[in-house]
């Protein structure tokens, strides 16, 4: 039997999560609750998702919140956190391997959780 690659999430996934879960949400309902720039994993409603980003450095979550919440330019992200272009792109791309990487785990565990290691390979 041939095992699959164990990174289940692809770049495509974690945009599609990020989108689904920002986008689907209305504006009067992100107003009211407590999302801001501190609280990215507020926007989640699945567990799973919350938990995975609630364990992403805070800086991370940042600049994913500005990025992908208040759609924010690069240049507009450098001036508000003050940090360099390539600072604010790097700690994006960590941003999404941290998070792809928890939600990995938090699978992974979960799938053990069930008993799932036991009666096949992922």
């Amino acid at each position: 039997m041939k095992k699959q690659n164990k990174n289940f999430y692809t770049d495509e996934k974690i945009k599609e999560i990020f989108y689904n879960n920002i986008f689907l949400r209305t504006l009067e309902e992100a107003m009211e609750s407590d999302v801001d720039i501190n609280h990215l994993e507020n926007i989640f409603t699945d567990e799973v998702y919350y938990t995975a980003m609630k364990i992403v450095p805070l800086l991370e979550r940042k600049i994913l919140y500005l990025y992908y919440v208040e759609n924010c330019r690069l240049n507009d992200i450098c001036k508000r956190l003050k940090l360099q272009k390539n600072e604010v792109i790097k700690y994006k791309n960590m941003g999404i391997q941290h998070f792809r990487l928890n939600l990995n785990t938090l699978f992974q565990a979960e799938h053990l959780y069930k008993g799932g290691a036991n009666n096949e390979e992922i």
